[in-house]
Formats: structure tokens, C-alpha cells, sequence
């Protein structure tokens, strides 16, 4: 039945688009009848644009077959227990195991289908592992959701979806190459938007059914403890995979560093006693977030609930997940690093402290850039430029609290309180750099400076009636060369 919607939604896109074009060809043939050729003329170049836009879409939809092959491709010989556990939960749930798998660094497992003639004739299966989900699942837990990507291609749901997404293809680029140059186009374009509109509503409700079947199928096969517990997890994997990458590995990158272990640093963030309680705030009440008419995913609680309802027992003894991978370290290396291989000479792998500085020390040079500029590249120099009378200049902002009608004392209060956070990092990299201090970041990104509180000397040094002689007097307690100016 599924598949008859989906077959009927996308002829339907057929159907309003050549309906369009027979009312072009009517209106022009009835200008042409009734001799009037400007009308005519003026409605073949309009309409003409018209058609070819939806012509040009129209030849689009036999195009799309095929998803993006990404992530790190795993063979049997490379990990065999990976393997032998897709193969025995393809046969459980009864239909052909995928013919590839990749680890993706993505918190999340799919399936996808190569087809032709729109999903009519099947060929190349592949599946997509989360390395997170390898890191953070039970082996159990991993097994409801592979069991459940498997049950997609038993119950033919890769095959509908390139019926399904050439229609959506279809219809958007229809969509975007009506540009209301004439009350034609909008017209057209709003017959194509209602029909838009009930495409998407009715095929997301197809994904809703297809999602359902599918987490029966897998509770089926993993039990019920293992189902909830996947369903509750995932949140928690995605939350700590994103505060992971985002705020700790894509720095690190950047800054030309990677830790020592990506897996094992990544274990130390989700074990970690100050993210403990946010992961138990998330696994117990998981984000909330507002459901349409066009989502493809149930809700959560209502996944939870009918999986429940199953109540199929648990099935056999339980491991982590990555017990079943040869070296996980490697493995969530290459996946991370996978596009990444030609420049992974240039980068220095550092333990997590170093790993942490380094990202800490590199906001700091970015917070400190601009008196650097006008300070002549050096504390030393600043401070002799503040003790100069030049404190005027460096206040010199285009930044402007409120509305931007505050007084100039407002104004220049505000600025220097910019100028005090500046001066603060830029002390704070000379002390690093001699190895008076350091920086230390937890994993929910809290910094924490460990090194001499020069806070009073920072203010006295950039009061207008103040002085660097504080600051100057306690850098040198510290042995602590600011580098005067040549």
C-alpha cells in the first residue's frame, strides 16, 4: 500500500506538470485562432520560459538513484565481528545484508539502496555505523539499531525512498525556477506549492510508518530492555558526539593539533564527572522538539511506548560495542581524519592537557590581536605606549553599547572595558609562553587560568590617571621578560 501511495504521488507530479503545459498550449492556440498575434507573441515568449522550467524538471526525476558514498569502508577481513553481527541480524530479520559497511563520524546508522527506474530495480546496498554509536552503545543496543536500518530493507522502505525523493527532487526544482516574473509563473507556482505541500505531508507520514515497522522489527530480534534503553541513549550519544567534535576536536583541528587517541578522548568527555550530569539530565529528559506535519520520525515517547508494548525479552549476554572492532582506536581515526589523510603529517598529536591549552591559547591570541597591531607586537611595547599617553587611540572602538546614543563617558567606559579584557589575554600569553602559567578547559568548555592574579594591576595600568608600574613591578617579581621596545 505504502508503495502505491508513493507510486500515485509521484505520477501526480507528472500529471500537474503536463496539465500545465496542455493549458499553455490551449491558451496560446486560442490567442493564435482569434488573430491576435502581439497576444500571442508576448504568451509564447512567457509561457515558453515556463515550460521549458518545468520540462527541465520534469526530465530531472528519473536522475536521482543513488546517496553519497562517505565515511571509512570496512571490510569483512578488516572486521570480522562487525560483520558476522550484520549478517546474523540480516537473516533474523530476513532480507540480503548490505553489500558494504562504512564507519561514519556521525552520531546515527543508515541504509541506503542504489536502484533504477526509481526504485524498481535494486542493486548495491550499503550501511552507514556511527563511529559514536561504536563508542557508546552495549553491543545490545547497537543491535536494535542495526536490526532496525536492516528492517528498512525488509520491508522495502530504500526501494520507496527513490520513489519518494525524485518526486520531492521534482518538485522543488520546479518550484525554484518559477520566479514570478509574470502572474503565469505565480499562478503556476502556487498550484505546485499546494501540491508540495500534500506530497511532503503524506510521504513524511509514510517515513513515520516505516520508522515504526522498523522498531519492531528490531525489538523483535534485540528485545525490549535494549530497544528502550538504544531510544534513550541516542540522544545522549548525539549531545556528547556534538560538545566533542564541536568544541573540542574541530579547534584542535584547526589549530593543527589532534589528542593522542581520538577514541580514548573521546571516553574521557563522556565519563567525565562534570558531563555526567548533563548526560543523565538528556538521557532522562531528552530535547524536547517541535513535531510537524512533514517530520519523518515519530516522536520520541511514542517509539518508547510501542516498542514497550512488545515486552520481548532480552536475548543473551551483553559488551560494549567496541568490543567488536580489531583496533577501535583506528578506526575512529580514519573515519575522522578520512578526507582529511594528506594533512594529517602536518599535525602534532599531544595529550588531552596539551591538547586543551593549545585551543585555550589560541583564543587568547585572537582576543589580543589588535594591541599586538598597534603595540608594535609585544607586551612591552603596549605598556610603553600606555605609560606614552597614548591610552586615547587604543580606546578607538566601533563597538557602541545600547543605541548608540550613549554619552561619551558611557562610551569610553565600555571600551575600556573591552581594552581591559585584551590587555588580560595578551599577559596571559606572555605568562604561558614562559611557562609561568597555563590553561586548562573541562569538557563543557570552562576555562580555567592557572597562574599569578594580575586583575588589579591590569585595571591600574589602563585607568586614565593610572600607571604599568604595578604590572611591570609584578612581571619581574615572576622573572618574567615583557619584552620592553627596542
Amino acid at each position: 500500500m505504502r508503495a502505491v501511495v508513493a507510486l500515485a504521488l509521484l505520477l501526480g507530479t507528472y500529471v500537474l506538470v503536463l496539465a500545465v503545459l496542455a493549458g499553455i498550449v490551449l491558451v496560446d492556440v486560442l490567442f493564435f485562432v482569434n488573430d491576435r498575434p502581439i497576444a500571442f507573441l508576448w504568451s509564447l515568449g512567457v509561457e515558453g520560459m515556463l515550460a521549458f522550467a518545468l520540462l527541465s524538471s520534469l526530465f530531472t526525476i528519473a536522475g536521482t538513484s543513488d546517496d553519497e558514498v562517505r565515511g571509512q569502508p570496512v571490510g569483512e577481513q578488516d572486521e570480522p565481528e562487525l560483520w558476522a553481527l550484520v549478517r546474523r541480524l540480516a537473516a533474523e530479520v530476513g532480507t540480503r545484508p548490505p553489500d558494504r559497511v562504512f564507519i561514519v563520524p556521525e552520531a546515527n546508522a543508515a541504509v541506503s539502496q542504489r536502484t533504477r527506474l526509481l526504485g524498481l530495480i535494486a542493486t548495491t546496498r550499503r550501511m552507514y555505523v556511527g563511529a559514536p554509536l561504536l563508542a557508546c552503545l552495549t553491543e545490545r543496543q547497537l543491535s536494535f539499531v542495526l536490526a532496525h536500518e536492516l528492517g528498512h530493507y525488509s520491508n522495502r522502505d530504500t526501494r520507496l525512498t527513490g520513489v519518494v525523493v525524485a518526486g520531492r527532487v521534482a518538485l522543488i526544482r520546479v518550484l525554484a525556477k518559477l520566479d514570478n516574473r509574470s502572474w503565469y509563473h505565480a499562478v503556476v507556482a502556487g498550484m505546485f506549492a499546494l501540491y508540495a505541500n500534500l506530497y511532503f505531508a503524506v510521504t513524511a507520514s509514510l517515513s513515520r510508518q516505516q520508522e515504526l515497522a522498523a522498531d519492531a522489527t528490531a525489538t523483535r530480534i534485540a528485545g525490549t530492555e535494549a530497544a528502550v534503553s538504544s531510544l534513550r541513549e541516542l540522544p545522549v550519544v548525539h549531545a556528547a558526539w556534538t560538545l566533542f567534535h564541536d568544541r573540542h576536536f574541530r579547534p584542535a583541528w584547526e589549530a593543527g593539533f589532534l589528542p593522542t587517541t581520538i577514541f580514548e578522548a573521546f571516553a574521557g568527555l563522556r565519563g567525565s564527572p562534570e558531563l555526567r550530569a548533563h548526560l543523565d539530565e538528556v538521557r532522562e529528559n531528552p530535547p524536547e522538539r517541535v513535531l510537524s506535519r512533514y517530520d519523518s520520525h515519530p516522536p520520541l515517547p511514542e517509539r518508547i511506548a510501542a516498542v514497550t508494548a512488545l515486552a520481548v525479552p532480552g536475548k543473551g549476554p551483553d559488551r560494549p560495542a567496541g568490543a567488536l572492532l580489531a583496533d577501535n582506536g583506528a578506526v575512529m581515526d580514519k573515519t575522522l581524519v578520512g578526507e582529511l589523510v594528506e594533512e594529517l603529517g602536518v599535525k602534532r598529536r599531544v595529550d588531552w592537557a596539551t591538547l586543551s591549552h593549545t585551543a585555550v591559547r589560541a583564543t587568547r591570541v585572537d582576543r589580543s590581536r589588535r594591541l599586538v597591531r598597534v603595540g608594535g607586537g609585544s607586551l612591552g611595547a603596549v605598556l610603553d605606549l600606555f605609560d606614552a599617553g597614548e591610552l586615547t587611540s587604543l580606546l578607538r572602538t566601533d563597538v557602541r553599547p545600547g543605541s548608540g546614543t550613549s554619552g561619551q563617558r558611557v562610551r569610553r567606559e565600555f571600551a575600556r572595558g573591552l581594552l581591559i579584557g585584551e590587555l588580560t589575554a595578551l599577559v596571559e600569553l606572555t605568562l604561558a609562553d614562559q611557562h609561568q602559567a597555563h590553561w586548562e578547559s573541562d569538557w563543557l568548555g570552562t576555562t580555567t587560568f592557572h597562574g599569578p592574579d594580575l586583575a588589579a594591576e591590569i585595571e591600574q595600568a589602563t585607568d586614565d590617571r593610572g600607571s604599568t608600574a604595578g604590572l611591570r613591578a609584578a612581571l619581574a617579581g615572576l622573572h618574567v621578560d615583557h619584552a620592553p621596545a627596542r
